[in-house]
């Protein structure tokens, strides 16, 4: 059994479940079990990622594992082939993807991904608290991709920018046009959010002359910044770890 590299062509007639990638760039498949991947170039962080698919029962390709950041092509396709070599040599792929918390190991890599779907919006419904496993930017990805299956036109603002809007959304109509700030902030549980975002944000509100800002967290908020944020309830929202768990009931 081997791993051996193949066209776009071969790859794309594969009965593979729509995921939205970044421009692919190189293809693998193996031509032992039921598993085939594709090397992609973000073009948001300008860095490299991998993702590769499984065949289920339904015999559609889904996503079972990927890694982000990684600095060039040749280190995304060095790492690509030898995690599928891995799965080839063990021969079943359906450990990573239905293995329980209590079997996992106790340094486990953060969960890594290199697209948001709808398959892996379903994967954060059962087990929202991955969410914290994600890196800020790929968390800002997956919010941004939330609210447009909400129907909003957005933009992922540049990762080295100032803080108070990490996404700019828009909802056009006929009549006018609402402008959003989302700004994300992925925080563990026992990290509060505080009155000074609160306040940083809403500078940049009115700077920005946006109709609407809101707050998105893993995390939760402090009774003071909840305080603070009741008085300028009509320019600001605070969405929380619950809120999320809510927005991913969709999928």
């Amino acid at each position: 059994m081997s791993i051996h590299r193949i066209s776009r062509e071969e790859f794309d007639s594969l009965d593979i479940d729509k995921m939205g990638f970044f421009p692919e760039k190189s293809w693998f498949k193996s031509n032992g079990i039921d598993i085939a991947g594709t090397v992609i170039r973000d073009p948001f962080d300008k860095d490299w990622s991998y993702v590769i698919v499984a065949k289920e029962e339904d015999g559609l390709y889904r996503y079972i594992n990927g890694e982000v950041s990684l600095a060039t092509q040749d280190e995304a396709e060095e790492k690509i082939y030898s995690k599928m070599l891995e799965l080839n040599q063990k021969g079943s792929f359906r450990e990573e993807l239905y293995v329980e918390p209590e079997d996992e190991a106790i340094n486990q890599a953060p969960i890594v991904i290199a697209s948001i779907d709808d398959q892996i919006k379903s994967y954060f419904k059962k087990s929202p608290e991955k969410m914290y496993d994600l890196s800020p930017r790929k968390f800002e990805e997956l919010v941004a991709a939330i609210l447009k299956d909400m129907g909003f036109d957005v933009e992922l603002t540049k990762a080295t920018r100032d803080g108070g809007r990490d996404i700019i959304a828009h909802i056009r109509n006929s009549v006018c046009s609402y402008l959003t700030h989302i700004e994300c902030k992925k925080y563990a549980p026992e990290n509060k959010i505080g009155v000074g975002i609160i306040r940083e944000v809403m500078g940049v509100h009115h700077l920005r002359q946006a109709t609407k800002s809101i707050i998105v967290t893993t995390g939760f908020f402090s009774k003071d910044a909840i305080k603070e944020a009741e008085v300028v309830e009509n320019h600001l929202a605070l969405r929380d770890f619950n809120n999320l768990k809510e927005w991913l009931q969709r999928y």
